[in-house]
Formats: structure tokens, sequence, C-alpha cells
């Protein structure tokens, strides 16, 4: 009988084999639909020509005195075909955008607690089919608060999946390979970015349409999700079910072309352990002791920052001078040289990349406002761009980074939180916008300074990761940091400090 730990099943099976490309191509598919997503609700949701219905008023104007007011291409969005263009239904289109990042908020977080009870696979599975139902409902409805339901619905069950998708990915990929495997992976997003608005631009006189576009690729992920999929070997281990984690294993190494290694084949935990121990952890072991405390919670800052002036950037893309189509485009071109950031994860270490580019995005988004109007606000266009890349050369980043500092029995839900911190920040997007109007200095300053308030917790209490095995324990997690005193501390805690062991 063959002692196995994941790790070295997924190296003896060939490591990035038949089964991690198939994950892998999921992954990217996922990725790509996001992008879309993401981007949707920026062309949907423009403002058209619009005239009062009285004469004497000039076009696209908003007038209290004015009892209504005439679009002429009346489904070419969301404004004209529900009115939405002046009074307080204007606020109706605000709170459609917002509401498929408060769906993502609530999904990325009961999504993640989900994941860790019942797995990963079945939970994507359940999520995945309701991101179809309430995708093809966008397109049935003709009511505009039956819509913002649907909207976020669809944020809640693609946040969730998409989460799913990411971690049980990682989780079978080799240590050596999770950077690649996760940046490839994330080139998705701006694929989808960029046919968003290929899409937007086409089909620009019917909303409706685009949003049947963006509803025909959930049934194949749902397919996937179903018949390609199997469950994580690492999650059935960390709760303890052993025969099913074996019998995953078996079915991985076949499918990899190793038989042989099937046949004769036991997991364990670690080199150490013993065959049927289990580190299970809860929500409160993210709460204490401290250095777990320091560690979850500057994790959950440097998401909220990053994604602060990632989509502030990304939403802010009518403040910049030029075509909104094109500007959008090179918003989305950019973020494909920011994948250099994989080569300096692996080169200079996941947390130095990160401080690296979190502090370009923060910096490059400060100087903005000050440059607008120079070069016939060119010069903005431009550093918002060199802001985008560091923006999204962190997201990047810490797609893998995150991974690898959760042990397996919580990651789903530490990284959920990660992804609900970031989703807050989306949601408020919108609202750092509007304060544009009293200044345009506002809001960017207030995306910049979390980002650069980040930099220093992350620099003071995230370990580094680069070349370690995905942890088991909080004990791993902390026997990385470069600080003997920070693992003579810990490893001196009392039994009733310590995460619960499940034997």
């Amino acid at each position: 009988m063959q002692e196995l730990t994941v790790d070295e099943l997924i190296t003896s099976t060939g490591g990035f084999s038949s089964v991690q490309t198939i994950f892998f191509f999921f992954n990217c598919i996922f990725e790509i639909y996001l992008g879309i997503q993401s981007c949707a609700p920026i062309y949907s949701g423009m403002t058209p020509i619009f005239y009062c219905s009285l004469p004497n008023f000039t076009s696209n104007t908003c007038n209290s005195s004015c009892p209504s007011y005439f679009y002429p291409n009346k489904h070419g969005t969301m404004i004209a075909e529900f009115d939405l263009a002046c009074g307080l239904r204007s606020w109706l289109n605000s709170i459609f955008d917002s509401s498929y990042w408060v769906g993502y908020l609530f999904g990325g977080l009961l999504a993640g607690y989900l994941f860790d009870i019942i797995g990963r696979k079945k939970s994507i599975i359940i999520l995945s089919l309701g991101q179809v139902v309430s995708s093809f409902l966008m397109v049935a409805f003709k009511n505009i608060y039956l819509l913002i339901v649907c909207r976020f619905f669809s944020g809640f069950f693609t946040s969730g999946a998409a989460l799913g998708t990411i971690i049980i990915t990682l989780e079978y990929v080799p240590a050596n390979r999770i950077a690649i495997a996760s940046q490839c992976a994330q080139l998705g997003f701006p694929i989808g970015e960029i046919l968003a608005v290929v899409i937007a631009y086409m089909l620009k006189r019917d909303w409706q349409m685009q949003y049947l576009v963006l509803a025909l690729p959930t049934p194949f992920i749902l397919f996937c999700a179903v018949f390609l999929c199997p469950e994580s070997c690492r999650w059935l281990l960390s709760v303890g079910k052993q025969e099913e984690a074996e019998k995953v294993a078996r079915e991985l190494a076949i499918r990899n072309g190793y038989p042989e290694i099937a046949a004769n084949l036991h997991l364990i935990n670690t080199k150490t352990s013993r065959p049927n121990s289990a580190h299970v952890y809860r929500w409160k072991n993210l709460l204490w002791p401290l250095h777990v405390l320091l560690l979850s919670s500057s994790s959950f800052i440097v998401w909220f920052a990053c994604s602060s002036v990632y989509y502030g950037l990304t939403y802010g893309v009518q403040d910049l001078s030029g075509n909104i189509y094109l500007n959008s485009f090179l918003l989305a071109l950019v973020e494909f040289p920011s994948f250099v950031s994989y080569i300096c994860g692996n080169v200079f270490g996941r947390k130095f990349t990160t401080v690296f580019f979190l502090t370009m995005a923060g910096v490059a988004t400060i100087i903005m406002p000050f440059v607008r109007h120079i070069a016939g606000g060119w010069l903005m266009t431009g550093i918002s761009l060199v802001g985008k890349m560091g923006s999204t050369a962190t997201f990047n980043v810490l797609y893998f980074y995150q991974v690898e500092l959760f042990p397996s029995s919580i990651r789903g839900f530490g990284i959920g939180l990660c992804s609900m911190f970031a989703r807050i920040a989306v949601i408020l997007s919108p609202v750092f916008q509007k304060l544009g109007s009293i200044s345009l200095y506002i809001p960017y300053f207030v995306f910049a300074v979390p980002s650069l308030f980040a930099v220093v917790l992350l620099s003071l209490y995230l370990p580094e990761t680069n070349g370690k095995n995905l942890p088991e324990t909080f004990e791993e997690v902390f026997s990385r940091s470069a600080s003997i005193e920070r693992q003579r501390y810990y490893s001196k805690l009392p039994m009733s400090e310590k995460p619960l062991h499940n034997n």
C-alpha cells in the first residue's frame, strides 16, 4: 500500500495533466463570463439622446417643469426602456448596477461557507443552476424592479460558482504551477471585458439582446460542473471523509494515465499525520489568536483596497476624454501586460509583488485629478491605464496568494470573506463616483487612500508563500513567516487558543 499526501499524489500522477487541464479550461470559460457580466451595465445603462415632451427644451436636459420625456430609440438602453433619465427614477439605474454586486457580496460569503460544509463540486452545481435560471430571466422580464431582483441573484450565483471554480482548480494544481495556472486563467477576464465592448457596440440598439448573449454560456458552465469536475480530495480529507477522498484520488490517477498508482493508493493528510487525522477550523478560528486575526483582517483590507481602485477606474471611464467604447477597450487591453505579475510573484515572491503593484495603483489614482486638463485630458487617460494595470496585477497575485494563506478546511470561507470585502468596495464605487460632483479630487482620493494603507498592513502581517505547498493548518502558515519570534510565540500558545483538531 502506497501512502501519499494530496500534493504527492498530484505530482506522481503527472502534475499538470488531463484532469488539471479540464479544470483550467473550466476556469478560463468562467473568467471570460465574469468579465462580460462585470462590464455589461456600463453600456446597457448609458444615457441616450432624449427630449422633453414640451417644446423649447434642449436635449438631454432634466427639468422639473417637464412632465415626461421622449426617447428616439426606445429599446436602445435601459434608460430609454424604463424612462430612467431624470428625477427619482434615475436612481433605479444605479440600484440596478449595484444590485449585481450586492448579490455578488452575499454569494461569495455564503457560498464560501457552503463549500466547506457540503463540498466544492455540489456547491458549484447548485450555484451554476441558479446562474442559468437568473440569467435567462433577465431577458424575459419587462419590469425594472423584477430586473433588479434578477440582477441581484445573477450576482449571487455567479460569485459563488466563480469562487468555487477558482478554489477547486488551485487545489488540484501542483504547488509549483499554482501561480501560472491562476495567471493564465485570469487572462479570461480582460478577454470578457473586450467582448463586452464588442457586444455592446454591435447591439447598442437593443439592451435585451445584450443580456441574452450574456446568458448563453451559462448552460455550458453547468454541464462542465456536473460531468467534468471531481470533488476536491483536499476538502474530503480535511473533513475526515477518507474513503471518498481515496475514491476520487483513484479516479484522478486513472484519468491522468496512472492506473498502477490507483491500485495501491492510501491518502494521508501530511507526511507526519495519522491517515485519518483532519484539521477542522470554524469561522472563530479566523479571529484568534492575534496573529491569525492580523492575517485575516489584513487580507480583507487588501482585497477591499484593490477592488476600490480597480472598479473605481473601470466605472469611472465616463470621466475620461474621448469615446467611451475606445476608452473601455484600452482599459481592458492594458490588463494583459499586468500578467507580468506572475513572473514577479515567482522571482520576487508573492508579498513583494503585491506591495509593488498595489502601491503603483494607489499612486496613479491619486495623481489622476491633478492632470485632468493637461494634453486635452489624454494624460489623465494614460495614468488611469497605469492604475488599472497595477490594480489588475495585484488582483492576479491575490487570487493564488490568498489560496496559499488559508488552510483547506476553512479556505472556502476565508476566501469568501475576502470576496465579500472586495464586493463592498464595488458597491460603494458608484457612491464615491457621485462625490465627483462636489470635487473631482474626492473620489480618486477615496479610491487611493485604502490601497496605500493596505500596503502597510500587507508588509507587516502577511507571510511569504512562494514555492510552498497548500497549508492544512495555521501552524503551517505561520511557520513560513520570516519572523522567528512569531513562530516561537505561536508554538507556545495554550491549547485553548489553538485551532480545533478533530481526530
